[in-house]
Formats: C-alpha cells, sequence, structure tokens
C-alpha cells in the first residue's frame, strides 16, 4: 500500500507541473504520465526519476508500440552479458512479435545476405533495420524526443504554431558517414538521467542547444551504441530551414498518432505488395 501511494502522488505530482499534453499543442488536458525514454529502455527497468511528462491517454496508449520497438534496438547492442539482460531482450523481442505482426519478419535477413549494409549485429546474427515497419515506430519515437526535451528545457508545451523535425540514425549510419558529424560543433556536453549516485550514461544521454531565446532547439539523443536521434523543434514551423524541413519529416502538434497510422498503413501496403497478400 505504501509503494501504491508512492506511486501516485509521483504521478500526481507531473501532472500538477505538466497539467496539458505535451503532444498536442496545450489545448488537451494530460491525463497520464509518459516516460521518455521508456521505462523498458533500461536493464532490469532501472531508470531513474526525470524525463517524466503530462500525455493525454491517445498519445502515451498510441506510442508505446513505438517505444517497445526503439527499446528492442535500443538494447540490441551491445548484447547483454547477464542472464537477467538476455530474459529481457527475449521477453522484449515476443512482445513486438504478439503486438506489431509482420515486424521481426520484416528484420530477417537471409543468411546469404548477411553481409549487406543497414543490418544490425544480434545474437551472432543480423537484423535488417531500415524496412517500413521499423521506420514508421522509430520515426514517431524520434518526434516524441523533440517534443519531450523540449518541454524538459523550456517548462513550456509548444504550441499549435510549432513542429518538431526528426530522424533516427543507426550505428551503421554513423559508420557510413550518413550522420551528420557538424552537429557537435552546436551541442552542449552530454547528460543522462540521474537519481542521487545511480545514473545510466551507458545507456541513455542527451545534449541539447536553445537559439532565438527558447523560440528554436536541437537535440540529440544516444541510446548505447545502437541508435540515435537527431531532432529540431520550433514554436513557428516558419523558422525551420527550407533544408531542414527538405531532411527531415515534421510533425505539428497533435499529429503524432495521425502520423503513425498513416505510416502504418504505408507500411502494411507494402509488406502486402511483397507477399502478394490482398
Amino acid at each position: 500500500m505504501g509503494e501504491s501511494n508512492r506511486k501516485r502522488r509521483a504521478h500526481a505530482a507531473v501532472l500538477d507541473g505538466c497539467p496539458w499534453c505535451i503532444y498536442c499543442g496545450g489545448d488537451l488536458p494530460a491525463t497520464t504520465v509518459d516516460h521518455v525514454p521508456p521505462i523498458i529502455m533500461f536493464a532490469q527497468r532501472q531508470r531513474p526519476k526525470g524525463l517524466e511528462f503530462g500525455s493525454c491517454e491517445p498519445c502515451n496508449g498510441g506510442t508505446k508500440h513505438a517505444d517497445l520497438v526503439a527499446a528492442m534496438l535500443g538494447r540490441s547492442m551491445p548484447d547483454s552479458g547477464t542472464d537477467a539482460g538476455r530474459a529481457e531482450m527475449k521477453s522484449i523481442f515476443s512482445a513486438v512479435n504478439n503486438n506489431i505482426p509482420g515486424l521481426l519478419q520484416e528484420m530477417h535477413i537471409p543468411r546469404e545476405l548477411q553481409t549487406a549494409a543497414g543490418w544490425r549485429k544480434q545474437n551472432g546474427g543480423l537484423l535488417r533495420t531500415d524496412g517500413p515497419l521499423v521506420s514508421s515506430h522509430m520515426q514517431t519515437f524520434a518526434f516524441k524526443i523533440g517534443f519531450s526535451l523540449y518541454y524538459e528545457l523550456t517548462k513550456k508545451v509548444l504550441p499549435k504554431s510549432g513542429g518538431v523535425v526528426a530522424r533516427w540514425f543507426s550505428n551503421v549510419d554513423r559508420l557510413d558517414g550518413t550522420f551528420p558529424q557538424s552537429v557537435f560543433e552546436h551541442l552542449l556536453p552530454p547528460t543522462t538521467l540521474r537519481q542521487g549516485k545511480f545514473e545510466v550514461p551507458d545507456q541513455f544521454e542527451y545534449q541539447w542547444r536553445l537559439a532565438e531565446g527558447d523560440r528554436m532547439a536541437m537535440f540529440l539523443a544516444t541510446f548505447r551504441q545502437s541508435f540515435a536521434v537527431l531532432a529540431f523543434a520550433a514554436t513557428d514551423r516558419g523558422l525551420l530551414d527550407a533544408e531542414t524541413k527538405h531532411a527531415f519529416e515534421i510533425c505539428a502538434p497533435g499529429e503524432l498518432i495521425s502520423i503513425l497510422r498513416r505510416e502504418t498503413r504505408r507500411a502494411d501496403t507494402a509488406m502486402s505488395a511483397r507477399t502478394g497478400k490482398k
């Protein structure tokens, strides 16, 4: 009972400080607490406090599968060296298979093709990470990083006039030069979640820079040796330059779930076309 009361008080405290959904532009009340990154991203679910935000139920519940896919990829490199960690990864893979049909099949690489670029080592094999189902869920997760870190730094919900542009990069992108190394020239040193002496820089770090007061921001979040998210947030979409708009998809407040649904439909259509199903 004591633990239950503590959790309720902590939940209420987050909503008191963040009463409006951070993804919806400030016009929908927050009824749930969203952890960004999710608790499942961390070994043995040991996540320090922090980066907890008010969210409406549709945005929180509607993106839980994106969080699951991000956790699966984020925890895949390096492989866990413990039995408990391997058991957790097995559970995560099972959850992905049960909740997102076709995604693991999309990631499978025939053995004869396992030397190609764009795939990730996992349990002695390689996984494809550039398929449409993986991409749609990871794009949603990248948008969440932009919205949530903007709120973390400014304590303001990004307004309806604003938007987030974001892209996720695999470790392969870092090696082949796809990732824009010049961003490090503009970012402050990395920080991580900390609770007393407990911190997790080996699992998650983020960097940032505000501009135009707090009208614009740039973020880089890294997850182990697995992937990174680069995101830009602006209170006015007109502040995002043409080059940024061209290179990154834009998500306006309130569009998070509609974009995920649209991209998932596209992925399903593409998969049906490949398999000959209607």
